[in-house]
């Protein structure tokens, strides 16, 4: 019986492309950024135990909190539906702040590019042009 044996370069190819499949396929997991005195942990446990989610994104700023979700595959085509039922979760745990939440992979995008400026200047004005878009797109 003959031994097949590849090339280096075509092993290390082989791992490279496992490697990178295997990093795509790891949930991105919930991210909060917050900078009021309101309690974050309650919206954290909220995104937790929503099986429907894949990853999170939330920014508390003033009186505002804005929510961008990615949700699983199966869920996509109960987007609206979800959004919905985790605005009315968010605005029971938190009634004095303004809640927007969205499955628009744009705002989850520039929430999490929100959270990793450092400078934090300008968020209100950030948060109310993404508001300003999801408008738009509706």
């Amino acid at each position: 019986m003959k031994k097949v044996e590849g090339t280096p370069i075509r092993k290390l190819v082989i791992v490279i492309f496992l490697l990178v499949l295997l990093a795509g396929c790891t949930g991105n997991g919930i991210r909060i950024f917050n900078a009021t005195d309101e309690d974050s942990s309650q919206a954290e446990e909220l995104f937790k135990k929503d099986e429907r989610l894949k990853s999170v994104s939330a920014v508390f700023h003033e009186e505002q909190l804005l929510t961008g979700v990615r949700v699983e595959t199966f869920s996509r085509f109960r987007k609206g539906k979800i959004e919905k039922e985790l605005k009315k979760k968010l605005e029971k745990l938190y009634p004095d702040l303004d809640i927007t939440v969205s499955a628009d992979s744009k705002i989850l995008y520039e929430a999490t590019k929100l959270m990793n400026e450092s400078d934090t200047k300008d968020v209100g004005k950030k948060i109310d042009d993404l508001k300003s878009l999801l408008k738009e797109e509706t």
